[in-house]
């Protein structure tokens, strides 16, 4: 027997295979040419690894932890790397500093971010026809789809291989990959995930394969598997694992074959061949860091979490681990309709409980052998699903994370599928699916990827809408015109600000704009801070004499003291140093006017805190925004429970100058013991005040108010989301006595 053998079906089976393959490719291609470069998670990092290798710096030392630009994506075993630099290192790369432009304002994970959704600053560096650096990414994004591809191909032969008389069943399974969204987009990067999730769907295809076939596995067979669990390990960490799944299936086929002996000659072979492979990278890692899987220079760069994974925490992840297998783009900051999620939801519910059903019913499995393949293939599901879990422990887990066991968890989802249409019928089944997925992974691109970092055509000529204006920065940079709606806003609400610039001549750097609102105290009561057009549009690359459009939201605190006004002040700063452009009076900003802050509905409510899934913070003021040392400040909170709190939590209201200067701090139970939240009951509110003593000495400035509540015997505070950190709640003055 062959190592890589299509079952027959002759001509049918592999026009199925085609249409998926060429499909995926073309719509994979689609999805590289409308993301920007180095618009997908860790991106950038990867190719810089490509870039350090293709250019002939060899592999990583421990010097360059830390400092090299591939951040930590160094201490990644580097077999897709080298094939990404061999593939590319004809091109050359002088043009990187053009080309690999970080956007410092970027709203990284905040998907209901106004703009900003872009990492890099993207500019002509980039614009066709290709040259340098964005040749040699597009070409290494084009062998991440080509091994896409190879996962689309093994999936399909996988599911045909366990359930063989079912093509429906294999085409579906394959559809479940090709028009996965966020497989898609994954494969349309550079990443070394495309590699290992190859590799991995090759190497259970194959064993899959060696526990139906009657005979033992061959010579060649045994390589097969060596060499593929090996380039899994070469691809990332958790390809090791495949190691584990052969270890299994070849015991498998030891135990029916009641031979032992037979199962230490094969693990030596195939073994022996993985180590060949892979071993030599895992023994540098140990002689250079003392840790063979390279983890502690990872972590020397990649923040980890400060505590170990929750189970509270676990079940607040899972849903956007699950919602990214599927369809999360960006930098985890662009998501995809609600439909989506339910959409796919339903179809791996009704997969799961079709498989469910299936085996309750023995229907369609072929004896042990079936019985065995199913067994690996949920083996493997429940590993990589384990070892997400694992990493959640120490960083924050993602859905492709899971891609190594696409093709497993496809094969077992078309499988369940299938099993609710008439026997014979299993072809309307994948038509259906088919007609949902398809049009999402279709219209992906178009509809929330690329409308997310699509810059505002310059302009002739300002908007007759448009309040004219003279405002100069510097040498370069004018400030023509400018409109801001509504005039008057309540608190909580947003002031949408249109500013049009114009380049007087080249702008020799890429500045930063600030929008402050700004009271009567001079508190910086909102505040936005951004490139123009949300990073589209660097003035580094406006072109003289064209009017560029700005757009800024800036959202007024809920809490915000009303009726009153805020002033509106705009400049320029360099993000690099802090400094400001003067203006042509000598100042560094301009005023634009004033907003009217008018009352709000008493009984609209302020955004809720929730601490813990225990208590919440459902409003709070101050009884003054300006404070002079040595006289107090009143804050008042209102809280609601939303269980009764486990125990009786101290709140801590804290005065601070920036950085982190605690002034004034006051640690108390809730209405000063008089009502412990161990007495609350869900649904309960409360209202309490703290005093806090500004001393005498404290030196004037803006100060922040940070609260947050703790138990008194351990320390341990509530948790907002995943952080314990304190909640800055506003800023007041302080003046001095």
């Amino acid at each position: 027997m062959t190592l890589f053998r299509i079952q027959p079906s002759a001509h049918v089976e592999r026009w199925l295979i085609a249409w998926l393959v060429v499909g995926f490719v073309l719509l994979a291609g689609a999805y590289s040419v409308v993301n920007p470069l180095f618009e997908a998670p860790d991106e950038v990092w990867h190719y810089e690894y490509v870039r350090w290798l293709a250019e002939g710096r060899g592999l990583p030392q421990p010097a360059d932890v830390g400092t090299a630009p591939w951040k930590q994506e160094g201490s990644q075993p580097p077999l897709y790397y080298l094939m990404a630099a061999l593939a590319t290192g004809w091109i050359p790369t002088d043009n990187a500093s053009a080309v690999i432009r970080y956007n410092p304002h970027v709203a990284v994970g905040e998907a209901d971010a106004f703009d900003n959704k872009n990492m890099m600053r993207h500019g002509p560096a980039q614009a066709w026809p290709w040259q340098g650096v964005t040749l040699a990414a597009h070409l290494a994004r084009f062998v991440s789809v080509s091994l896409g591809a190879v996962t689309v191909a093994a999936t399909y032969m996988l599911a045909r291989t366990v359930f063989p008389h079912s093509r429906a069943s294999a085409a579906l399974a394959g559809l479940l990959v090709a028009a996965n969204p966020q497989f898609l987009f994954i494969s349309a990067a550079v990443s070394n995930d495309n590699l290992v999730t190859a590799c991995c769907a090759l190497g259970i295809w194959l064993l899959v394969r060696l526990l139906a076939q009657p005979t033992p596995p061959s010579l060649l067979q045994l390589v097969g598997v060596g060499a593929l669990v090996g380039a899994a390990a070469l691809s990332k960490v958790s390809g090791l694992a495949l190691a584990s799944l052969a270890a299994g299936a070849l015991s498998w086929l030891a135990w029916r074959e009641r031979s032992w002996l037979r199962f230490w000659r094969h693990g030596l072979v195939s073994g022996g061949v993985a180590l060949c492979i892979a071993g030599w990278w895992y023994l540098r890692n140990w002689q250079l860091y003392g840790d063979p899987l390279g983890l502690s220079a990872m972590f020397a760069v990649l923040p980890g979490r400060p505590e170990p994974l929750t189970l509270a925490e676990a079940a607040t992840l899972a849903p956007g681990v699950w919602r990214s297998y599927w369809a999360v783009f960006g930098w985890y900051n662009i998501v995809a309709d609600p439909w989506v999620y339910s959409g796919v939801s339903g179809l791996a519910l009704l997969g799961l409980g079709g498989l469910v059903v299936g085996l309750w019913r023995n229907r369609k499995l072929q004896g042990h052998v079936q019985v065995s393949q199913l067994i690996l293939l949920s083996a493997w599901v429940l590993t990589i699903a384990a070892l997400v879990v694992r990493w959640a422990q120490i960083s924050y887990p993602q859905g492709r994370l899971l891609f190594p066991a696409v093709s497993a968890l496809a094969t077992l989802l078309a499988a369940g599928l299938c099993q609710w249409s008439p026997k014979g019928r299993e072809g309307w089944v994948a038509a259906t699916v088919a007609a949902i997925l398809l049009p999402v992974a279709v219209m992906a691109p178009w509809r929330w990827i690329g409308p997310a970092y699509a810059a505002p055509a310059s302009l002739a000529a300002l908007p007759t809408t448009v309040d004219e204006i003279a405002a100069h920065f510097g040498e370069s940079i004018a400030l023509r015109g400018v409109h801001w709606a509504p005039d008057s806003v309540q608190p909580g609400q947003t002031l949408t600000l249109e500013l049009y610039w114009q380049a007087e001549q080249p702008v020799a750097a890429d500045y930063s704009v600030f929008v402050h609102l700004v009271d009567e105290h001079e508190i910086v009561q909102a505040q936005r801070d951004s490139y123009p057009a949300g990073g589209a549009l660097p003035t580094g690359d406006w072109r003289p004499g064209e009017i560029a459009p700005d757009r800024h939201k800036v959202t007024l605190p809920a809490a915000l003291p009303a009726p009153g006004q805020l002033r509106i002040d705009v400049g320029l700063y360099d993000h690099q140093t802090g400094m400001r452009l003067q203006t042509a009076n000598g100042g560094d900003k301009v005023t634009l006017g004033y907003v009217a802050v008018t009352p709000g509905d008493a009984d609209a409510a302020l955004p809720r805190i929730n601490f813990g899934d225990q208590i919440a913070l459902i409003g709070y003021t101050f009884d003054r925004w300006q404070v002079r040392a040595g006289n107090e400040l009143t804050v008042t909170l209102h809280w609601e429970a939303l269980a009764t709190p486990a125990h009786d939590y101290v709140v801590f209201v804290h005065l601070l100058l920036p950085p982190d200067a605690v002034w004034a701090q006051r640690d108390t139970m809730p209405q000063g013991g008089a009502a412990p939240t161990s007495g609350w009951v869900r649904g309960q509110t409360l209202t309490d005040q703290v005093v806090l003593s500004v001393p005498a000495n404290a030196p004037a400035g803006l100060y922040g108010v940070e609260i947050g509540l703790y138990h008194p015997e351990t320390g341990e505070r509530l948790k907002v989301g995943l952080s314990d950190a304190g909640v800055r709640l506003g800023q007041v003055r302080v003046v001095e006595n």
